[in-house]
């Protein structure tokens, strides 16, 4: 089994489309699927055609509740079956009072990785969580159980700028729990036509290298009709253009599990609460300070940036106010041709 998280700070970035339509897409291919909404929103819920009745069934607020009460998930009376090779989780609002009842339970950003453990999920190739447009308690349980995170990036810059924040957020769940999902992200509601759109992919590729994947999913009234009439693409119109743009997604979705990529994501992390500017130099960036060498600044005095590098040995070092100084949690240094320490990292 393999679970797919559909995460993104940013509201209005087409998440749910994106969650209930892979999941969809994959069913038609013959995976056996799960969706499961986390969202108290309950908008893949209502885009699958389940406006009435959500607070009278179990449903995902179920699972972190069976766990707070200390008693047995009733797993079967999650599940919705009424699609072919496609079940589905709802949700309603209750899972609002779950945000707020974890906060004080221990392993709470757990309980959903341990319930997909149960033998009750084996039966599925991929399970696909639509999470809280935030990085609250149920957004951490969606991360802590995934083996791959999908960010949908819009045509704005706020989406975009979300990046470092999701970074960010993995970093720290790695740190804390040891679980590292692989991160993809994906240009979403897509307009080929827009000059800006083109830039923005552009700017997104020389960020993100090879995880940000080349399908697209185009901007669709069919999608936006699709979802106000609870039904997937694939039912309410298999042959238009944004069904094939999932079925891309989904063909290449699956061939990442067959690819080995050359590069990998690293999180560059200082603790300099009284710097001004702090950028990382290396052989990586041609060892040139601008914007994209700037580290971001965080209230607990760290400064955080990340970097799609290649696979191999690199050289790099802190610039901090205009000195040079080696990376402190990194013990590996090598001398250099001007007599000082540059620290070396093998991705």
């Amino acid at each position: 089994m393999k679970i797919i998280s559909v995460v993104n700070q940013k509201g209005g970035c087409g998440k749910t489309t994106l969650a209930v339509n892979l999941a969809a897409a994959l069913s038609r291919v013959g995976k056996e699927t799960l969706i499961i909404d986390l969202d108290p929103q309950a908008h893949a819920t209502f885009s699958l055609g389940y406006w009435k009745k959500s607070s009278e069934r179990k449903t995902a607020y179920d699972i972190f509740r069976s766990h707070i009460d200390g008693g047995q998930t009733p797993f079967a009376e999650l599940v919705i079956a009424d699609r072919q090779k496609m079940s589905f989780v709802p949700a309603n609002m209750l899972l609002s009072s779950a945000e707020i009842n974890l906060g004080g339970v221990d392993g709470a950003a757990a309980i959903l990785f341990h319930a997909l453990a149960d033998p009750f999920f084996a039966k599925y190739d991929y399970v696909i969580i639509d999470s809280p447009p935030s990085f609250g308690f149920l957004t951490l349980n969606s991360m802590y159980a995934a083996d791959m995170l999908l960010v949908p990036i819009d045509l704005s810059y706020f989406s975009f700028n979300s990046v470092n924040s999701v970074y960010r957020v993995a970093g720290l769940l790695n740190r804390e729990t040891g679980r590292s999902p692989d991160i993809f992200f994906m240009m979403n509601i897509y307009d080929q036509r827009s000059n800006f759109a083109k830039i923005l992919e552009r700017e997104a590729r020389e960020k993100l290298g090879q995880y940000l994947l080349s399908s697209r999913v185009r901007s669709s009234v069919r999608l936006r009709e699709a979802a106000k009439l609870g039904k997937t693409i694939f039912e309410h119109d298999p042959k238009c253009s944004a069904s094939l743009d999932f079925y891309n997604l989904t063909s290449e979705i699956l061939g990442l599990d067959e690819s080995e990529l050359d590069t990998a994501v690293r999180e560059f992390v200082l603790h300099a609460p009284k710097a001004g500017s702090v950028h990382v130099l290396g052989d990586f960036n041609g060892w040139k300070k601008g914007e994209a060498s700037r580290l971001a600044q965080f209230e607990n005095g760290d400064w955080s940036i990340h970097f799609n590098l290649k696979k191999g040995r690199h050289r790099y070092k802190y610039f901090i106010d205009g000195k040079w100084m080696p990376d402190p949690a990194n013990p590996r240094t090598e001398a250099n041709i001007f007599g000082s320490q540059d620290s070396i990292l093998t991705v």
